[in-house]
């Protein structure tokens, strides 16, 4: 069994889980999915890394209708950030279901949160305290909770949550469906499954096959402001294909801004991002038309992606399951890959964690040692060579066939071209706003839309090549911000200025 939809899960989930590029399950969720489209109690002991969102949420999903007025799924889990995670990951996997979700978690204002409570919800996804704080209030009620999931129940326990847990357990329907995870089995955690399940079932993924063997490991200490130059050694040694990891969604859009500056070929990719967007930069990332992705953990989550040689965390991650999550992105398909992490003074502590969760050591480095890693995989190198070739292939078609049909200009790739607006950056334009006006003056949807860049002089716009000659005619003369427009084919970027060769991005 290897497809989602042997699982016994509904056409619009397994739909919304292509999309996501998950192509088959991941252990935990083998052995849970089927215990949970079954109704029965459930106890899952996996760490963060392994799909086990993915294992309860598909369940809670497909065991529930959407357009409910009060929320038949609540998700209780141990911190703020979790809660955005989780969130974000369902509201993926319910792209087709429209199964509405709610985030609640204390440290926030109230007015979004019981405005989205009043407004009615299938989901509630939320921190003990918070939970408890609502329902307390009135806010929120329990009456038709159907699915009630208690997420790294071990966390909650160790951060004294063990109350606020049997209260909310206590106020839920008996009727209802536990499915609790955790990643230990000790006998407080047995004793809250105890109290809370009726004959779970008890699935287990050990932590131990998570860490990747394949995968060399190195740590360097740098200050803050220092991060992208030791970013800039890596790439030097050998142009690696690569993931970087920031842990916020702004330390993204800073690092993508910044590299693209300098003319390297990057994409980026978190959870305020539109899901097509996202999906057309992964797409473009395995297909080699960039060689740097920048993420959050949660919005790589499910990447399946082969050919990766070097991933960065650019931010240390807290814990050492999202580390062991984050380095299994490379040294996959039985290839080697090298995984380095940035330290700062405040966070040389991590590294212990992280060797002590996986029982090995991580090798300290210098500047100096960057440049003399074994950081490129030669088969991968010869792997994206070969897929090279064949890109450039396509857009010697593409070639001909613009030039039999008087097109502008040869795409860049077989899909996509860039086009050229003359709006400088001064005008205080955002990307948003440039993709209304595309959208809204030449007719074409945003999902013939790719990244765009805003430079000293103009504004670059990836557009579907089938669609670009008649963007440019529509857009070309056009008024935007009392600005007369002049559209045209994009002429080629000065290439990143380093001893490695690089391939533009705009």
């Amino acid at each position: 069994m290897s497809l989602f939809s042997e699982l016994g899960i509904n056409k619009r989930l397994c739909k919304a889980i292509a999309e996501m590029g998950w192509s088959e399950p991941t252990p935990i969720q083998l052995q849970s999915i089927p215990v949970g489209m079954s109704g029965k109690d459930m106890f899952g002991q996996a760490q963060t890394g392994t799909g086990k969102t993915g294992a309860y949420a598909i369940t809670a999903i497909g065991r529930t209708k959407s357009g409910s007025e009060l929320p038949t799924t609540l998700i209780v889990v141990p911190t703020r950030e979790l809660a955005e995670q989780v969130s974000n990951e369902i509201r993926a996997l319910t792209k087709y279901t429209h199964h509405a979700v709610v985030t609640v978690y204390g440290g926030a204002p109230y007015a979004d949160q019981v405005k989205g409570l009043k407004a009615g919800c299938d989901v509630v996804v939320g921190t003990p305290g918070r939970i408890i704080d609502l329902c307390g209030k009135g806010y929120l009620r329990f009456d038709a909770v159907k699915e009630l999931v208690l997420d790294e129940a071990d966390r909650m326990l160790d951060m004294g949550f063990i109350e606020d847990m049997d209260k909310i357990i206590s106020m839920v329907s008996k009727h209802r469906q536990t499915l609790m995870f955790s990643a230990t089995l000790s006998d407080d955690v047995r004793s809250v499954a105890e109290r809370s399940m009726r004959e779970p079932v008890e699935v287990s993924v050990s932590h131990d096959s998570l860490v990747p063997e394949l995968v060399r490991q190195y740590y360097i200490e740098v200050k803050r402001n220092a991060k992208m130059d030791v970013l800039r050694d890596i790439m030097a040694n050998g142009d690696p294909k690569m993931v970087v990891f920031c842990s916020t969604k702004k330390m993204v859009d800073d690092l993508y801004e910044g590299m693209s500056k300098e003319g390297v070929s990057i994409g980026a990719i978190h959870g305020d991002m539109p899901q097509n967007r996202r999906e057309r930069t992964i797409r473009g990332f395995k297909a080699n038309r960039m060689k740097m992705l920048v993420a959050t953990d949660v919005a790589a989550r499910g990447l399946d992606i082969d050919n990766i040689e070097c991933v960065v965390n650019y931010d240390a991650p807290i814990d050492p399951e999202s580390y062991t999550h984050r380095i299994g992105r490379a040294g996959r398909a039985g290839r080697t890959g090298v995984a380095i992490t940035f330290v700062t003074p405040r966070e040389d502590r991590r590294i212990p964690s992280y060797e002590e969760y996986m029982g090995k050591k991580i090798e300290r480095v210098n500047r100096k040692q960057i440049s003399k890693l074994q950081i490129s995989n030669p088969e991968l190198k010869a792997m994206h060579a070969d897929e090279s070739t064949k890109a450039a292939i396509r857009r010697i078609d593409a070639v001909a066939r613009n030039a039999t049909k008087g097109g502008h200009r040869a795409p860049r790739d077989a899909d996509l071209t860039i086009i050229a607006l003359d709006i400088p950056k001064d005008a205080g334009v955002s990307r948003t706003e440039i993709v209304g006006y595309v959208m809204k003056t030449s007719g074409v949807t945003e999902d013939k839309i790719g990244r765009i860049g805003i430079g000293n002089v103009s504004t670059f716009v990836e557009i579907d090549s089938a669609a670009a000659s008649s963007v440019i005619r529509a857009l070309n003369g056009t008024t935007f911000r009392e600005r007369k427009v002049r559209a045209y084919p994009a002429p080629a970027k000065v290439k990143y200025k380093q001893k490695v060769k690089r391939r533009p991005l705009l």
